[in-house]
């Protein structure tokens, strides 16, 4: 998970500072305002499209720590496939 995570970094061009996988209990990650990323050790239970689609999700916070229609752009341009994998992680 931490390897896909920098491989994923590397391919879009975002530099994490720091990441910690831990026992979460209500997310599959976040990302602080200084760049570090907190991964839930359950990712690693999903199919692989779901779990990339978390940590681009997660990256994508590092250029716009919110929600905003902004995040919303960059996790459509790096991941075309977050609405399924989304649509996977509530209906499962």
């Amino acid at each position: 998970m931490l390897a896909r995570l920098r491989e994923l970094a590397a391919q879009h061009g975002f530099a994490v500072k720091a990441v910690t996988v831990r026992a979460q209990r209500t997310r599959w990650g976040s990302c602080s305002p200084t760049g570090r990323i907190s991964l839930n050790w359950r990712l690693i239970q999903l199919p692989p499209s779901v779990s990339d689609y978390v940590l681009l999700h997660e990256l994508a916070h590092l250029a716009h720590l919110n929600h905003s229609a902004r995040f919303w752009r960059e996790v459509e341009r790096i991941c075309p496939w977050h609405r399924e994998a989304r649509a996977w992680l509530r209906g499962n």
